[in-house]
């Protein structure tokens, strides 16, 4: 659980699937920063992220949290550090459920390992299997789900 700040409250909610949990307690903390050289940690920035998040803090369209288009309008969100890709869907206005995850520097030549589109289908994938009643997903204008 991500521990917010003195008058701060939770206006937004994230859940994550076991693997990126367990990626994001056990991995994360033993990672370097990559080729943007971040004054903080991995470790760090996902905090700083997480916090942001679910504080309701302003969260930038753009860089920052943007809908993937690989393919195009498949409903699928990449939240990101300098370091760090977390990618999901917007389950209701603000919930975001993380399905897959990524180091930044896997998807930049020369160490290039993984591509966005793996990591879309991944989330499409496990967006599809989850067996929910109702809608899986909500739709809408970024200032909407944010």
């Amino acid at each position: 659980k991500v521990r917010l700040g003195r008058g701060q409250f939770y206006d937004r909610k994230m859940y994550a699937y076991p693997l990126c949990l367990k990626w994001m307690k056990e991995t994360v903390p033993t990672l370097t920063t990559g080729r943007k050289k971040s004054a903080q940690t991995p470790a760090e920035q996902l905090i700083m992220r997480l916090q942001q998040w679910l504080s309701g803090a302003p969260i930038k369209k753009g860089p920052m949290f943007q809908e993937m288009n690989y393919p195009k309008e498949n409903d699928v969100w990449e939240l990101k550090t300098d370091d760090l890709r977390l990618f999901g869907w917007m389950y209701r206005p603000k919930t975001f459920i993380v399905a897959t995850h990524g180091y930044a520097d896997d998807y930049k030549d020369p160490t290039k390992i993984k591509n966005y589109a793996d990591d879309v289908r991944a989330v499409m994938e496990a967006r599809n299997t989850l067996p929910l009643d109702g809608q899986k997903l909500v739709q809408g204008e970024f200032n909407d789900l944010v």
